[in-house]
């Protein structure tokens, strides 16, 4: 069998098949064939091995079944003799391999009724960044030998605690470890280095120049050919040529420090909630206590459409989020939304409507933006905060308008705060 490979397929298989990691995480930055090896190997898997199942995972079934399952019927394609030995059922997202009676079976997160009651032995999630923490560990309880994970570098990501699991094997790779990469791609990928090649170098995914972290003020060389032809980029280049973590240009909060939830809990003070309503999306209510002295607590306390709760909102508030006390706490929120503020009030609670009016939303992040803010961190609230953007122009430079989309718990979050700042008289 001439099975074609890349050097990531090779590091990717050593770990798996010698030192019995549990989870195999394979990051890195574009057209590093990272999907694809793990792909080959579980073709590999279910050709020696009989009767077992895999499931590859995608934020939606038609995603996956366009995609990953398009990049598997290239590779079974690679071998006439092997290719008619699978036999496919595109109505399921299914192949099986005859010989053996083992199956793959391409499916997406959105099937929740999938998610919560389907076994396998191993489960690849692809583009595992699109996943929330709750629907991964769902997936992997019902996953009994190993777990394949893929995805492009983040430096906020939850997948990234897992550096300090035993079980788990982190694999980067880039463009450079693919040779059938094709050459425009390359060349195109070549394009966004925004350093001369071999000025710089990259020491545990950090860039680094003259022994010290690339700065604004710690510059390397810069890129002649790409500069002048308007190309160079250095957030593409980290991320999509070298394949490691680096902060979006127009991202729009970042230094917040991660705390635990009894730090928050011994945090002395009253306690103020932020509501940001939504039916069909999520509600999102955050809890956040206020130091004194310029520092913000946020604990995220809930996050879910209400359309997907058999409840009143008093009822959802009073049995998810307790700490709120009825009469007593003050609730900050979404002004657009009166109706549910009514239902609050008639219910005895203190709620009142955020400050909105033209421009509020970018004073309200401006003031933010100077503060100290600490977070217990929820995936939904981390991921959230890292993708929190400015839109850009046709340059490409940020605006003052923000990307509205998972925005739930920054918009409440900016209630709170902004209120705080403007009546209790803290400091701007």
């Amino acid at each position: 069998m001439d099975l074609k490979v890349t050097d990531t397929f090779n590091i990717t298989s050593i770990p798996y098949y010698s030192k019995k990691k549990r989870q195999i995480v394979s990051m890195g930055g574009s057209r590093s064939s990272k999907s694809f090896s793990i792909l080959q190997i579980l073709m590999l898997e279910m050709m020696v091995r009989d009767n077992i199942k895999i499931t590859v995972w995608r934020d939606t079934k038609v995603t996956c079944r366009a995609t990953v399952m398009e990049d598997f019927e290239k590779i079974v394609m690679f071998d006439i003799k092997i290719h008619k030995k699978f036999k496919k059922n595109k109505q399921t997202g299914t192949y099986t391999y005859l010989p053996t009676g083992s199956r793959i079976i391409f499916e997406g997160a959105d099937n929740i009724g999938k998610v919560l009651g389907g076994a396998q032995d191993i489960s690849f999630f692809n583009e595992v960044t699109e996943f929330s923490k709750s629907v991964y560990l769902q997936i992997t309880q019902r996953t009994a030998d190993r777990i394949f994970c893929d995805y492009n570098p983040s430096k906020e990501f939850w997948l990234e605690d897992y550096r300090n699991d035993p079980d788990t094997i982190f694999i980067h790779s880039d463009f450079r470890n693919n040779a059938f990469c094709p050459k425009p791609i390359r060349k195109q990928l070549l394009s966004y280095e925004p350093w001369e090649p071999n000025s710089y170098q990259i020491v545990n995914s950090v860039p680094m120049y003259k022994g010290a972290h690339i700065t604004k003020q710690n510059q390397p060389p810069a890129n002649a050919l790409n500069v002048k032809r308007n190309t160079a980029n250095e957030y593409m280049w980290l991320v999509y040529g070298l394949g490691i973590g680096a902060e979006k240009p127009n991202r729009i909060y970042s230094g917040w420090v991660q705390i635990t939830k009894e730090s928050f809990d011994e945090k002395p003070g009253p306690s103020y909630f932020g509501l940001d309503f939504g039916t069909s999306r999520p509600t999102a209510v955050v809890e956040v206590k206020y130091d004194g002295d310029g520092g913000f607590y946020i604990y995220p306390r809930f996050y879910k459409p209400l359309t997907d709760i058999n409840e009143s909102l008093p009822t959802v508030l009073k049995t998810r989020v307790p700490s709120i006390i009825e009469g007593k706490s003050l609730l900050i929120c979404d002004s657009a939304k009166q109706e549910y503020i009514n239902v609050l009030r008639d219910d005895g609670h203190m709620a009142i409507g955020a400050i909105k009016g033209s421009g509020s939303v970018h004073s309200g992040i401006t003031s933010i933006q100077g503060k100290s803010i600490f977070f217990v961190s929820e995936p939904e609230f981390r991921k959230e905060y890292v993708s929190y953007s400015w839109k850009t122009d046709k340059y490409d430079k940020p605006t003052d308008e923000t990307i509205k989309a998972d925005d739930h718990y920054m918009d409440a979050t900016r209630y709170v705060i902004t209120y705080l700042i403007k009546y209790l008289g803290i400091r701007e």
